[in-house]
This record gives structure tokens, sequence and C-alpha cells, in this order.
């Protein structure tokens, strides 16, 4: 009997609304297969009930849940899309946090 060496290595990525700020549905990714830090997809979220832009962080990955809620605290979704890329807004968010102190 021939023994199968199919086996995949998969991370699980959680993805959260753009809109409302909740965590939606995790998605199964293949290593190798994952996309860019932050990456935004088209997912259905449970809370809005309707299709929305939903950021992906993966575990260990560059962008984390805290990169998430300053992102979306801080303003930079309008309508589920980026008003600015992730590192031009984090640079102006710090920026803006530093001139106030």
């Amino acid at each position: 009997m021939r023994k199968s060496k199919d086996i995949r290595l998969v991370n699980f990525s959680d993805f959260y609304c753009t809109c409302c700020g909740k965590k939606g549905i995790p998605i199964i990714r293949k290593v190798g297969k994952e996309k860019e830090p932050g990456h935004l997809k088209k997912l259905f979220c449970l809370y809005c009930n309707e299709e929305k832009n939903m950021v992906e962080i993966r575990p260990n990955g560059k962008y984390t849940l805290e990169d998430f809620e300053i992102e979306y605290k801080g303003g930079n979704f309008i309508n589920g899309e980026r008003k600015k890329p992730y590192k031009q807004f984090l640079l102006e968010y710090y920026k803006g946090l530093n001139n106030h102190e």
C-alpha cells in the first residue's frame, strides 16, 4: 500500500469588517498562497448583512489586529475602502499624535 504525502500546510486568516469593525468568518489559505499584509477581500459580513470589504489578518503576520484597530478607529476606511495606503496612514497618524503632545 502506497503512503500518500499529500499533506498540505495551511494557515487560517481572520477577517474584520471595514464598516462595523467586527470579526467575520475565517478562511483557510495554503502556505505560500497568502496575500499581502492587510489585504482587503469582499466577503459577507454577518453583522452588516451584506457583502463588505474585510481586512485579512494572519497569525504571526505583519498586519495585526492592533494595526486594524488603529486604522479603523483612526478613520482610514470610508465605505469599506482605504482612504490612504496603510503605511502612509500610519506615518500621518503618529505624526498627528506627536503634534498633540
